[in-house]
């Protein structure tokens, strides 16, 4: 699993993490579940610096975090070095949306950005609903059209360490995001 970083999206990130109030969270894009994603996150300060104190890069491999697992069982109970908030996706349909949101409602809130006429429409606002997806108009002023659940499970499981290992990896390796590759995340 690789990751492509971002310290913010350009334009239409700040005034939707506005609305949703998230304004503190980093963004970063990471190749989670075998699918790009904007995911927004807390670095847990504590957590950060015991690791670099004890030269403990991201084990943001499956294969590597499951032999780390092995060799030290207690890393998989350690506090996660981020804290995910969750994964945002600005789409011009709602379907496309739905597709890069819907396998990341164990790790965090599921939002998706959508031009206002889509995100208004009772059959995307009622699937949102019964799904748990938050929806945010995409013009601005940004509108809140529905809050995301916010609930994630408290149970983890190695899967969970290792999506939170990806971000971590991603977050401190960030580098600018383009306009092209918000674009094209868009897209």
């Amino acid at each position: 699993m690789t990751t492509q970083p971002a310290p913010g999206l350009r334009g239409l990130a700040p005034g939707v993490l506005a609305a949703l109030g998230w304004q503190s969270c980093q963004v970063v894009t990471a190749r989670a579940l075998s699918t790009p994603r904007v995911v927004l996150c807390e670095l847990d300060e504590r957590e950060h610096a015991r690791r670099q104190e004890a030269e403990l890069p991201p084990t943001a491999d499956a294969l590597l975090l499951r032999c780390r697992a092995a060799v030290d069982p207690a890393f998989l109970e350690r506090p996660s070095p981020v804290r995910i908030r969750g994964a945002v996706a600005a789409r011009a349909s709602w379907r496309s949306a739905r597709a890069n949101l819907a396998e990341f409602g164990a790790f965090g809130a599921r939002v998706a950005v959508l031009p206002a006429r889509v995100a208004r429409r009772d059959a995307v606002r009622a699937e949102a609903i019964y799904h748990g997806f938050g929806l945010v108009t995409a013009e601005k002023p940004h509108e809140v059209i529905q809050s995301p659940d916010t609930y994630v499970s408290t149970k983890r499981t190695w899967v969970h360490r290792l999506v939170e290992e990806i971000v971590y990896d991603a977050v401190l390796s960030q580098k600018p995001l383009s306009a092209g590759t918000w674009a094209a995340m868009r897209s």
